[in-house]
């Protein structure tokens, strides 16, 4: 059962827009003893379906997690653009150490690493070290030079992009076949 309130953070939507659908019956939800909604999980993959929205992540398999780390803005309109219509859990981190945490707690299906704006080099040395994500494939992308993409891809990275153009196709190659 989960809150509007956290459908709304995931999919990145107003509340108040998730209430409406609910009480137009779009989104199936019931009302609680206390006056509150909860939206049952089996009524989710429909309602996903229908808007082309994600589903979340508890209701995803593991082994379709891809984890973002350090994403900037252009970054993350181009990730969407390329995740589009997957169904995908993906968790953003600007905070690269709060993503390898996470990371190492349930290993994704992939790994994408921003270089722009976290050490990727370091980030990927630390996923190799960690048990949980030793084999996890790794993507880097927005690498400053031929030579930093060779540094990352030494360090463990399965990709390493220095232009953003490549992002799109390289992210249907890592991605787990569905």
């Amino acid at each position: 059962m989960l809150r509007p309130s956290e459908l709304a953070r995931f999919w990145e939507l107003h509340p108040k827009t998730v209430y409406l659908w609910i009480k137009a019956g779009r989104l199936r939800a019931i009302k609680t003893p206390g006056a509150q909604y909860r939206v049952r999980s089996e009524d989710l993959p429909a309602i996903c379906d229908e808007l082309g929205l994600p589903l979340p992540p508890a209701l995803v398999a593991t082994s379709s997690r891809v984890t973002i780390l350090g994403a900037g803005a252009t970054a993350q309109r181009t990730m969407r653009k390329a995740l589009k219509g997957k169904e995908l859990a993906v968790a953003w981190y600007a905070n690269a150490l709060e993503g390898l945490v996470a990371a190492a707690e349930a290993p994704p299906a992939l790994v994408v690493v921003d270089a722009a704006s976290v050490d990727a080099e370091a980030a990927v040395r630390a996923l190799r070290r960690g048990k949980a994500t030793r084999d996890v494939p790794i993507l880097v992308y927005q690498l400053a030079s031929a030579a930093r993409a060779g540094a990352v891809v030494r360090a463990g990275a399965k990709w390493a992009l220095v232009k953003e153009r490549a992002l799109a196709a390289t992210l249907e190659e890592a991605l787990p076949a569905r």
